[in-house]
């Protein structure tokens, strides 16, 4: 039978047991907590995009706008433009992966800012008319407006605008579309509120043969004597602005009712 002191120290020993035990399992959870930590860092640091150096990715930027503009996509091999922006290929391809990819952003860094632009002044022009239908030449200014500054200020953009908004890459189709397309109807939807006699095939036809105008001039800007001269440039856009407002609200050359509908060009490139 137990003496009475051994039956006095059992409690005590499961007592320093448990204690043991407790202390155990929070060394145990605190180690948890940091390997969890630490895990949860590693995950981030993999998630994190890469880090990108600016000034190598504005020279490949600027470099691509050039050579783009002057000899098209399927003319520029990314060698040549690693060469030219004076950066090894490597580089070239970490910071953009392809030379499609290159392409897309060297468009879009200037067109998607300017696409913003023009919706950001059609929206101010129309808080400023209280619900009236605009004026056609400031709808048409507010279409225009935007990427003729930004041609000028970026002298090659105007070429590279040109040659690819009259014929983009497929790939870069996606992009442009999703960008143009809700601005256009947002205009479309302002010529027939100014022009509400106008049929529909005409307003999209007129309105595509206006931005025509702006394109024509993009591409042959550089050759105009006196273009370097900040003076002309604003009478340039007024004329330009005059002439597509004047087309816009002309009479229609025959009766729409008696002709069919004019087609309008493929929402997608022909393959």
């Amino acid at each position: 039978m137990p003496s009475s002191d051994s039956r006095r120290i059992r409690p005590r020993a499961r007592a320093n047991e448990r204690s043991r035990t407790g202390e155990k399992k929070q060394a145990q959870k605190k180690l948890l907590t940091f390997d969890s930590y630490v895990r949860m860092i590693h995950h981030a640091s993999m998630k994190a995009p890469k880090p990108q150096d600016t000034g190598t990715v504005d020279r490949l930027l600027d470099t691509a706008e050039k050579l783009f503009a002057e000899h098209g996509y399927d003319g520029v091999g990314m060698r040549q433009l690693a060469g030219e922006a004076k950066v090894n290929l490597g580089a070239a391809t970490y910071h953009f992966g392809s030379k499609a990819a290159l392409f897309t952003e060297t468009f879009m860094r200037r067109f998607r800012p300017t696409n913003a632009e023009r919706l950001r002044l059609l929206n101010q022009a129309e808080a400023a008319a209280g619900g009236k239908p605009l004026p056609v030449e400031t709808i048409v200014e507010c279409m225009i407006r935007p990427p003729f500054e930004s041609g000028i200020a970026h002298p090659v953009f105007h070429l590279f605008l040109a040659r690819n908004l009259f014929k983009p890459p497929p790939f870069l189709f996606a992009a442009l579309h999703k960008d143009l397309a809700p601005n256009v109807e947002r205009f479309i939807d302002a010529f027939r509120r100014a022009l509400p006699g106008l049929p529909d095939d005409l307003l999209g036809l007129r309105s595509m043969w206006g931005m025509g105008v702006l394109l024509q001039f993009s591409a042959r800007a550089r050759e105009i004597p006196g273009m370097d001269n900040p003076k002309l440039h604003e009478p340039f856009l007024r004329e330009m602005v005059r002439f597509i407002s004047a087309g816009m609200q002309s009479k229609p050359a025959l009766d729409p009712k008696k002709r069919p509908p004019l087609p309008m060009p493929p929402k997608s490139p022909r393959k």
